[in-house]
């Protein structure tokens, strides 16, 4: 006889007087933050986003009579972290701004400047001419613990100086958007258009967080930046106009994020390197794509997130050690790979114009092995070639893969340069047909390539 479910735990309730004191404190919440929070009046010119393919969808095709406005108005929200006048927002909110207003609670109307931008962070430091103003107080959000109370305040809809209240739901939260800086505190308190950029606030009255609206999701779910972030950021844009980041250039994933991966390299736990950007301290150490991070300097790390936090608390030219485990390495060996941070650039983007490969006539007999086995054609790589990809003469460069090939559905293309197999360097084509030679059919390889200057590598099975 089955048993009957056990029966679910009473809600709590509260009393009059304990529901009394709780808006009591979202009401000297707000009394405290509200004077501190300012409206903002953003004045976009049309020119600015000409680009905009939103235009021709609201004004229609501009051959018609019909022509977007000069301007266009948005408001968002912000608050003061200097008496002189200096205010923090979302850098979204003032994107190609021409105007900028701030309004006061009290009803005044200040003009603003643009002081810095970070936008890695999706943060924005601005300026009015002004003294003796009200000013907000930090809080510490790695302090703050999930089922917390908090409250936002800020302009939803053009609805000015709006409280709206909730509980810390999620910490730590990213992959939200593009970019990597993502440690988002997440909350069940409404965060809608026009919130952007205002305080996400403590019981005591502290600012925890700036809110920030992330478009396409439930807007029943909020996220703020949380003040740890926020005040550096705010900080050193106060100290420099900028922040200095140190990096090693690579790009990293969660090796427990992808179990195909996981089967693939018959690993664990760890973060992959899926790629080295060229000239780079990652570049210029022995690091390599497909090396899993276990640890940075003794620290283990199992997240892409950890090991980006860990190198963030690195100075620039300081040397860290990472502890990687490589495929093919002998059976339980770690390697310790020293590198040095560099300062990250303001675009690490780094883009090669593509080279004109050679097509030979009469592939040679080592293309079509090569072809009979994986599905791509190879040759030495020409100097002329060398010199347009930006990469050395060491290696074989990919002529041609086979559509549906294991080379294809591994990801290779044509115009790589294949630099090693396994552990054995590729120096030509006669040492890629040694290399292929050790190994079994069916037997899965990690193979080195150079993609337009960038470090990175294939798996597929022979």
């Amino acid at each position: 006889m089955a048993s009957s479910p056990a029966p679910c735990a009473p809600t709590p309730s509260i009393s009059k007087a304990e529901a009394r004191a709780q808006g009591q404190a979202f009401a000297d919440v707000y009394d405290k933050v509200a004077p501190s929070v300012v409206v903002l009046e953003v004045t976009t010119q049309a020119d600015a986003l000409a680009d905009n393919p939103m235009l021709e969808f609201l004004f229609g095709p501009r051959r018609q009579h019909i022509e977007p406005p000069l301007f266009e108005e948005s408001e968002g929200s912000g608050f003061i972290i200097r008496e002189d006048g200096y205010i923090l927002t979302n850098a979204h909110v003032i994107e190609n701004a021409s105007k900028i207003m701030a309004r006061l609670r009290d009803g005044s109307r200040l003009p603003l400047t643009v002081v810095a931008v970070d936008k890695k962070t999706d943060i924005a430091l601005l300026k009015a001419e002004a003294q003796g103003l009200p000013t907000i107080s930090w809080g510490d959000s790695k302090a703050i613990r999930v089922g917390e109370l908090v409250a936002a305040i800020g302009a939803p809809y053009q609805l000015d100086f709006t409280l709206t209240t909730g509980v810390i739901s999620a910490k730590g939260r990213s992959n939200l958007t593009d970019t990597v800086y993502e440690d988002y505190l997440q909350t069940d308190a409404a965060i809608s258009p026009g919130n952007s950029g205002g305080p996400l606030c403590d019981l005591e009255g502290n600012v925890i967080g700036i809110n920030t609206l992330i478009s396409g999701l439930n807007h029943s779910i909020g996220f703020a930046i949380p003040s740890r972030i926020a005040k550096q950021v705010s900080d050193a844009l106060l100290k420099t106009g900028r922040v200095i980041r140190p990096w090693l250039g690579i790009r990293i994933e969660t090796l427990d994020e992808t179990p195909e991966l996981q089967q693939m390299m018959n690993f664990e736990h760890g973060v992959l390197v899926r790629a080295i950007e060229p000239d780079t301290p990652a570049a210029r150490s022995d690091l390599r794509p497909a090396d899993i991070i276990v640890a940075v300097d003794e620290k283990p790390v199992t997240t892409a997130r950890e090991v980006q936090q860990t190198i963030l608390g690195k100075s620039i030219g300081q040397k860290l050690t990472l502890k990687v485990w490589r495929r093919g390495a002998r059976e339980g060996a770690f390697l310790a790979i020293p590198i040095i941070t560099a300062e990250l650039p303001d675009d690490p983007t780094i883009a090669r114009n593509g080279a004109s490969l050679p097509t030979p006539t009469k592939p040679p007999e080592d293309a079509e092995l090569s072809q009979k086995n994986l599905g791509l054609q190879f040759q030495n790589i020409p100097p002329e070639v060398a010199r347009q990809l930006g990469v050395d003469e060491i290696g074989v460069i990919v002529t041609n893969v086979a559509p549906g090939s294991a080379a294809a559905v591994a990801g290779i293309k044509r115009r790589d340069v294949i630099t090693a197999i396994g552990q054995d360097i590729v120096r030509d084509t006669k040492s890629f047909q040694e290399a292929l030679e050790k190994l079994g059919t069916g037997e899965a390889m990690t193979i080195q390539v150079e993609r337009e200057g960038k470090k990175t590598y294939a798996i597929l099975k022979r």
